[in-house]
């Protein structure tokens, strides 16, 4: 049965296992296999069998491998150090071990021909539409995989997948519940808005010191201010032994031996007339071929009849002209019938997914190489460029030593390299917020500075590649610890605050007020202009007041309702309610997406069932809840 489900949706499978299958591999690896260690130190166990340290730390180390990849200049290598962290990757571990397991259990086999014609299938491994033998050796060997191993993890895999498909794919989303969030999330409604801020309300608005102080004593946490310390750093780049110049004949080399580089593709210029298929394919045909004739017969009424019949506006007011361009910048058919002519030949109809075209070739451009003359600017950067990055390398591993020789300052190399020092004031672990600064500061500096050896040692950091070829070296001048904000200091901020608390108060009583007229049809406010919203789109306007004016029910139009914001009361006139109509393939996207969020649930459902048949057990309190006890 499940053999035959994997013949009836090989398509299907190739997908999954270049998305979801062959990722794994780099994530988890294949450690099951591995029977031949010793259970001493056991972490956890499935089935009975061990769960071993250096076992969780290959799957481990694979996933930074992913996560560094992932996330660029965000990573963090000790990201996987917490305990949650720990607890979840050991928790994947056991939930692959038990679902191998079940695997072997219920006889889910898929054969090694099989296997072996599947990942000929793989897109990753083909060239022109057939698999590359080379390609894939490539890839076995960026992996340090055997052909053997691969094909091996590819049966399992694909095994697993047969085995859960069914779990993954089986949630239903109820129609009626599809149909309620629909309408939740597509209903719109119109409205006009009249809003009353509470700075038009200070007037006798007062807060004493004493007021300001009892907040302040009653609200220490709003205070509470985190560790933030000043940072001096600076930055070693190729920019910064930029300025080689060439010689001629430096120049002159550089020029002949990189041709390809100042090679100018072949451009083309045409001219179309397309007549579309709205008609019919049949009746399309027959019109493109008479305008064929007319324009063979008198090529200079080419323009005017691509003004009159071709339904591309953009070029049909230009006569139906395209300008010049590169091979393979149009589509498939058409891109064949320009680059196959030559020029002054008139050829069609050729037919693309946008109709039939006539096609008039005006002008070609031969591929050509730039002379030298025209190169040299380009030649004299290229050569800069190449020696600051070979200036830069040579130089990169001394700067290192230097800031870590001499980690009491970072002088020396400021002195050697000219560098311009950085100093950034009161950031706390979490970086500065300056864009620009924080590609510097990234995750990975910041970790470091806020270390022992930074923090209380004073000492600089290591110099940390933040970006490729981008070397930084940082260190704290200044160390604040985290604290509450002095009353005096933060009087201000709550007077403030407070007395926007109040005027908001005073406004929300006046909008009340003019509210109730408004219901009673007794009184009028100037509204601003009409506009439309909705759960899915705010247009402008806050997520609170947008699910206020959506949540209120309405009997009949037009209706008002009063909502508090944090810097003014609005009063909402519901003008009108729409329910756009929704297509069958919308409804059918929302309900692959809810049933995909349902699956997903039902998917971790059954993994600790799994769990708990197979008997995965924890072991090591490292890899539980605070105070917790072996547990599954």
């Amino acid at each position: 049965m499940l053999l035959e489900a994997f013949r009836n949706h090989k398509r299907w499978l190739m997908f999954i296992a270049m998305v979801l299958i062959i990722p794994s591999f780099v994530v988890t690896g294949i450690y099951s296999y591995n029977r031949m260690m010793s259970d001493d130190g056991a972490i956890a166990k499935v089935d009975g069998e061990s769960v071993l340290p250096q076992q969780y730390d290959e799957v481990k180390r694979r996933q930074l491998e992913a996560l560094r990849s992932r996330m660029g200049e965000q990573f963090r290598a000790n990201i996987l150090d917490s305990r949650e962290a720990r607890m979840q990757l050991l928790e994947n571990l056991l939930s692959d071990r038990s679902l191998q397991n079940e695997v072997i259990a219920e006889n889910v086999i898929i054969s090694e021909a099989s296997a072996i014609e599947m990942i000929k299938t793989f897109p990753a491994f083909q060239v022109d539409g057939k698999f590359s033998s080379e390609r894939y050796k490539q890839y076995l060997g960026s992996l340090g995989y055997s052909d053997e191993y691969f094909v091996q993890m590819v049966r399992r895999d694909i095994s697993r997948e047969l085995l859960t498909n069914g779990i993954s794919g089986s949630a239903i989303y109820p129609a009626s519940q599809l149909e309620h969030v629909n309408r939740m999330l597509a209903e719109e409604r119109t409205v006009a808005l009249h809003r009353l801020p509470a700075s038009d309300f200070m007037q006798g608005v007062s807060v004493t010191d004493a007021q300001a102080k009892a907040y302040w004593d009653g609200h220490q946490k709003e205070f509470e201010v985190p560790d933030a310390i000043d940072v001096q750093y600076v930055v070693l780049s190729p920019d910064l032994f930029l300025g080689a110049k060439p010689t001629e004949e430096d120049v002159k080399t550089f020029y002949e031996q990189n041709q390809n580089r100042f090679r100018v593709a072949e451009q083309r210029r045409a001219s179309h007339i397309l007549i579309g298929l709205d008609k019919g394919e049949e009746q399309a045909k027959k019109k493109a071929e008479e305008i064929l004739a007319k324009v063979k017969a008198d090529p200079s009424k080419f323009a005017a009849l691509a003004k009159e019949n071709s339904i591309d506006p953009g070029s049909a007011a230009q006569g139906g002209d395209l300008g010049y361009f590169g091979r393979g910048m149009m589509v498939g058919p058409f891109d064949s019938a320009v680059f196959s002519g030559k020029k002054g030949d008139i050829v069609g109809p050729v037919k693309t997914d946008f109709g039939y075209h006539i096609i008039s070739i005006t002008d070609v451009h031969p591929a050509s190489v730039r002379p030298l003359d025209e190169a040299r600017s380009q030649i004299e950067r290229l050569y800069a460029e190449q020696k600051s990055l070979e200036k830069f390398s040579a130089e990169a591993d001394n700067f290192t030593n230097m800031v870590y020789e001499q980690s009491d300052s970072l002088q020396s190399v400021i002195d050697k390299y000219g560098l311009k020092p950085v100093t950034v004031t009161g950031i706390s672990a979490a970086g500065p917020k300056d864009r620009y600064e924080a590609k510097f500061l990234n995750a990975h500096v910041m970790e470091a500075l806020f270390s022992d050896e930074c923090l209380k040692e004073k000492r600089n950091t290591q110099a940390i590649e933040v970006s490729q070829n981008t070397l930084v070296a940082a260190r704290v001048t200044k160390y604040t610890p985290s604290h509450v904000r002095p009353f005096e200091e933060a009087k201000s901020d709550i007077i403030d605050k407070l007395k926007n608390e109040q005027a908001l108060a005073k406004a929300a009583e006046a909008g009340q007020a003019k509210l109730a007229e408004l219901k009673s049809g007794k009184g009028s406010v100037d509204f601003l202009a009409e506009k439309s919203i909705s759960r899915s789109s705010l247009n402008g306007e806050s997520p609170d007041l947008v699910n206020s004016v959506m949540r209120a029910p309405v009997s009949k139009y037009p209706d008002y309702i009063g909502v508090k914001q944090p810097d003014a009361y609005v009063i909402a006139k519901i003008v009108k309610s729409a329910m756009p109509q929704t297509s069958e393939q919308q409804l059918a996207a929302a309900r692959a997406e809810l049933s995909a969020m349902s699956g997903r649930s039902e998917m971790s459902a059954y993994l600790a069932a799994l769990r708990d048949k197979h008997q995965a057990t924890v072991i090591s309190k490292d890899y539980l809840p605070e105070g917790g006890n072996a547990a599954k």
